[in-house]
């Protein structure tokens, strides 16, 4: 009961940004990566129509549930600078043919635009790697600590 009454308190909270409709367009399921930067802990998502991921930081978990999480357990820190969500990003993409582009969110989530510059089948690429993926992707931590 107390799970539900807090999701729906920070469905209510991120109703209140501009940007929760689109958070919402992206699957509730879990993450397809679960990615480690040095260490710190993300999970990403792929949109199903847009060349963009969502970054979030936390364990694997559903996507309402990581929000909760995240509304508690991280909720005033903003230690972690951009380059840190953009290597989590590209731990997943460049193994595709792709980079992130530009980042944008705050808090406990961004939304990373990419491209790739030969053409993809990302859908493709997503489902073949997905399972190793959810096992867990390393890449060091960004040279600049912020």
């Amino acid at each position: 009961m107390k799970t539900g009454a807090l999701l729906l308190i920070s469905l209510l909270a991120l109703g209140a940004c501009a940007s929760a409709q689109r958070t919402l367009s992206y699957d509730a399921g879990i993450p397809d990566a679960d990615v480690f930067v040095g260490d710190q802990r993300f999970q990403v998502w792929f949109h199903d129509t847009d060349q963009t991921v969502l970054v979030m930081r936390g364990d694997p978990q559903p996507l309402g549930q990581l929000l909760a999480q995240n509304v508690i357990v991280y909720a005033n820190d903003s230690s972690l600078g951009i380059l840190w969500w953009g290597a989590a990003a590209n731990a997943v993409l460049q193994p595709i043919g792709c980079y992130g582009t530009e980042v944008t969110g705050s808090d406990q989530m961004r939304e990373i635009e990419y491209t790739c510059p030969q053409a993809a089948d990302v859908d493709a690429q997503v489902a073949a790697q997905r399972e190793q993926w959810r096992r867990g992707v390393r890449v060091p931590a960004p040279a600049a600590a912020n």
